[in-house]
């Protein structure tokens, strides 16, 4: 009944008559205001923010060509030669097949995705799962600096898309990552659970340590050790997803911000709290050991 009477006011979204005019009108505004009113309350952290499970950001390298001051990475910070295996991209893919998971986006970003010395066997891996979901956005991003990541960028195949943010030095005016909403009065007492938009714009994050509510989120469990990733896709829960919320959120400076846009601390000097301060410190005397995806 209710499919045959959507399918009658579509029929009528653009005939002359003023009744099927106006009642279409009212519904398109009250779901207008309906959204706008639920993003006014995550932007407040009066709700939570969703993580996005239908997009993914893989961090197939954690080291880069830049360093870049603030970098959500921690790629200058904390340096590594970290990389994610061709077997890892195997797994993603296989268990995404086997659990009918369709990604509406796969990012492969670092660090610098194409100084991965198995850059395109990971290329082809991530072609059996286009196969399965041809409508699925697979991209790679690209600080697009240099000689070598430019000549690599040449070869790449026509149907993968590429985001080139075409940077031309190490000075970039980033958020402020590195400053700590738990070394803040203002944030002390907050719900951390309800995480920032950056869960819900970019989605899932996957490093070689797992499954993380977002990419910045992974970055920070290999500079404190919590060892929190998740390694396997079937356990993608809520409840395993809060529990990372509870713990990285604390630390994470894009949860001062409202949203990717606005109510940003936009930053091109380089600006720390002491715990980062301090897990920075620790890390550079000894990184810490966590388990691999």
């Amino acid at each position: 009944m209710f499919k045959k009477l959507k399918n009658k006011i579509e029929e009528k979204r653009n005939s002359k008559n003023f009744f099927w005019k106006i009642l279409v009108l009212g519904k398109d505004l009250v779901w207008y205001i309906t959204i706008i009113f639920i993003r006014y309350l995550k932007e407040n952290k009066k709700i939570a923010w969703e993580t996005n499970k239908r997009r993914v950001e893989i961090e197939i390298t954690s080291f880069c060509n830049l360093s870049c001051i603030n970098c959500d990475r921690s790629i200058r910070q904390a340096p590594t030669n970290e990389l994610m295996s061709v077997k890892q991209i195997e797994k993603f893919i296989n268990e995404s097949i086997d659990l009918k998971w369709n990604w509406k986006n796969i990012r492969i970003l670092g660090g610098e995705p194409t100084l991965h010395p198995q850059l395109f066997e990971i290329l082809k891996v991530l072609k059996k799962y286009k196969e399965f979901y041809p409508r699925s956005n697979i991209q790679i991003v690209t600080n697009g600096f240099g000689k070598k990541v430019n000549e690599i960028l040449r070869k790449l195949p026509l149907w993968l898309n590429i985001e080139n943010t075409a940077k031309k030095s190490s000075r970039q005016t980033f958020g402020s990552y590195n400053v700590a909403p738990i070394d803040l009065d203002k944030y002390k007492n907050s719900d951390f659970t309800r995480a920032c938009n950056v869960t819900e714009a970019c989605g899932v994050g996957l490093t070689r340590y797992g499954y993380y509510i977002c990419g910045a989120g992974a970055s920070l469990d290999r500079v404190f050790g919590f060892d929190i990733g998740i390694k396997k896709l079937s356990l993608l829960e809520d409840s395993r997803l809060k529990k990372q919320r509870r713990i990285l959120c604390e630390y994470c400076g894009h949860y001062k911000d409202k949203n990717m846009k606005k109510g940003r601390d936009w930053i091109s000097e380089e600006k720390m709290s002491p715990s980062w301060i301090k897990a920075y410190r620790k890390y550079k005397k000894e990184k810490p050991k966590l388990s691999l995806y």
